[in-house]
Parts: C-alpha cells; sequence; structure tokens
C-alpha cells in the first residue's frame, strides 16, 4: 500500500491542455528530426586541419545533435504523461502556455532571418551603413519596422494564445505554422544553404 500522501498537483487535463500537449509533443520531435537531416552531412564531414571551420561546423552539429536528442526524449516524455492523464473540462490547461511561447518564438526567429537593411542595386556594407555601387554609394531600405512589427505580432498573438485557452483548435495551427515558418527558414539558412 501506498503512504497515503496524495499529492498536491491535479492529474486532469483540459482536452484542451491535452490537444496543445500533443502538439508541443509533435512538434519537438519533427524539429528534432529536422535538425537531424539538416545537420547530417556537417556530422560526418573529414576535415583536414584541426582548427578550421569545417571543425566549428562538426562540432556545432554534434551540440545539434544532443539537442535533438533531448528535444525527442521530452517530446516522448510528454505525450506518454499525457495518456496516462485523465481528461475533464476542469484540468489543467497549460500546455496552451506552451503554443502562446512556441508561436512568439516562431515569429521571432522570422524576424531574425529578414535584413535590416536592402539595397535596391549593389551590396550593403555593414561598416557604412550604405548601399555600395561602385562609383557611387546610395542609402539602403531600412526593414527594421517590418522586424519590429513581426516581433510585436508574435508576443501580442502569443498573449492571446494564452489568455483564451478554449480557442486552441484555432490558435494550435497559428502556433504550429509560426514555428515551422520560423524554426524551418533558420535551419534551411544556417544549415542547409550555408552547409
Amino acid at each position: 500500500m501506498r503512504s497515503g500522501i496524495r499529492a498536491d498537483t491535479p492529474n486532469d487535463i483540459s482536452p484542451e491542455g491535452a490537444l496543445a500537449g500533443r502538439a508541443i509533443s509533435l512538434v519537438l520531435v519533427g524539429s528534432a528530426g529536422a535538425l537531424v537531416v539538416a545537420s547530417w552531412d556537417e556530422l560526418w564531414r573529414r576535415c583536414g586541419a584541426a582548427e578550421s571551420p569545417c571543425v566549428e561546423r562538426a562540432a556545432g552539429a554534434g551540440l545539434l545533435m544532443f539537442l535533438a536528442m533531448f528535444a525527442v526524449a521530452c517530446g516522448i516524455g510528454i505525450w506518454r504523461s499525457l495518456g496516462r492523464r485523465e481528461i475533464e473540462p476542469g484540468g489543467s490547461s497549460r500546455y496552451v502556455w506552451a503554443l502562446g511561447v512556441l508561436f512568439a518564438l516562431g515569429l521571432v526567429l522570422v524576424a531574425t532571418r529578414i535584413p535590416a537593411f536592402a539595397c535596391a542595386r549593389g551590396r550593403f556594407d555593414d561598416t557604412l551603413v550604405l548601399c555600395m555601387h561602385p562609383p557611387t554609394t546610395s542609402e539602403p531600405t531600412s526593414w527594421l519596422w517590418v522586424k519590429w512589427a513581426i516581433v510585436v505580432v508574435g508576443i501580442a498573438g502569443g498573449a492571446a494564445m494564452t489568455a483564451r485557452p478554449r480557442a486552441v483548435r484555432f490558435s494550435m495551427p497559428a502556433a504550429v505554422a509560426a514555428w515551422v515558418a520560423g524554426a524551418g527558414w533558420t535551419i534551411f539558412d544556417t544549415l542547409v544553404r550555408h552547409g
């Protein structure tokens, strides 16, 4: 017989919380799979020198593999723990908060991929903050307002998702789409295209 001490935390989960938890679990496992696929070549690349960008990229790929293994373990753990919890209308919906964070982080990642300045012609010089097209220069177009707008929408949207847990059927696809867009673009831009 058990000691008779009951846990203070309720073990039941709301239908909204269960749906959000399953979505978070699938996103973790899917993101880990994307990291493994994108960094696989870098992990097994043979480098000639002991110190080179090749070695740094291979080491980074190794660290990403550990991160991916941790994400898979968390995703499987969440999925299994949800299977053991009773679904009750008055249960916990904490995983809806995770969807809000996922939405905000996804849009922040999208904002990081957009360049701050762009040139109609020539190339952008970071030091001078000018568009260089010899023999002349020109002012770049600033995209900072777009980046800030995306971040504000991400934070406000994430907060709105957490405030309305009953709307999880609408917020869950938006959160997953924002994460796939942000994380997918980041993985493609850093590991695939520049690999």
